[in-house]
């Protein structure tokens, strides 16, 4: 038996990086998958993958358009039959200085990482009201804890993921859902990828910091969204999980 066998679950962002590698994952622990993304395309693999016999199916929208999460999460959860997981792995984020910062960078990723998260949240989380209960899992950073001054933005939004994940735990205990996030550290993504090998000073000094020694993988996230999601964890409600390498370890 997988450890999420018979688990209906919603990952957004999942077409690439973390939130495919936790489909993967979860397909494997025997979870019933609604994997959500805004990229078409990008979702061709999970769609292969049920044409092949997996239970996965695909849905598109843009998490931070209520309209678009109201009407594909519902049809998500029509097809699932019900929600039990969410992972909120939807996030993007753009580099620059932060005096010249668009008004427009700043507001689109507040508005996937933060508020996506949110819409996603509610939709979900009625769902996991009316069947008793539920796991969301959200998808914070290191940046929750480590200013990176070329991206405010971002480590502003992961902030608020991580602050959002405590008050959601706390507002949703009484109908027994809990809410947990994963901090991830370097992981080599396409979103990562660019910043941990921005240059070559960068990198060592980025990579000095990992305990590990090595860079994450997606796999390596989607270890820890498994625990927080499953059953295993059902003490753990309110607090994120760093999966760094010991980055924040290191002063």
């Amino acid at each position: 038996m997988g450890r999420l066998d018979g688990k209906r679950i919603i990952v957004t962002g999942a077409a690439s990086g973390i939130g495919k590698g936790t489909v993967a994952r979860m397909l494997d622990e025997g979870a019933k998958v609604a994997a959500v993304d805004l990229n078409k395309d990008g979702l061709t693999d999970w769609q292969a993958a049920a044409t092949a016999g997996k239970d996965v199916q695909t849905f598109v929208l843009d998490v931070s358009n209520r309209a678009e999460v109201e009407e594909q999460l519902g049809a998500a959860i029509g097809w699932l039959g019900g929600c039990d997981i969410l992972v909120n792995g939807a996030g993007i984020t753009t580099s620059g200085d932060p005096l010249e910062l668009p008004e427009e960078d700043f507001d689109r990723v507040m508005d996937v990482n933060v508020k996506g998260s949110f819409l996603c949240a509610q939709v979900a989380g009625r769902q996991m009201k009316a069947q008793g209960g539920g796991s969301i899992v959200n998808i914070s950073s290191v940046s929750a804890e480590l200013a990176n001054p070329h991206h405010v933005h971002y480590s502003t939004s992961k902030g608020a993921v991580r602050m959002l994940t405590k008050a959601l735990a706390v507002a949703l205990a009484p109908y027994n859902i809990r809410v947990n996030a994963v901090g991830p550290g370097p992981v080599l993504t396409g979103m990562g990828q660019s910043e941990i090998y921005r240059d070559e000073e960068h990198t060592q000094r980025l990579l000095g910091r990992v305990l590990r020694g090595r860079v994450g993988t997606p796999e390596d996230i989607a270890a820890a969204v498994v625990f927080l999601a499953s059953d295993e964890a059902d003490f753990i409600n309110g607090t994120t999980l760093y999966a760094d390498g010991g980055v924040l370890a290191v002063r």
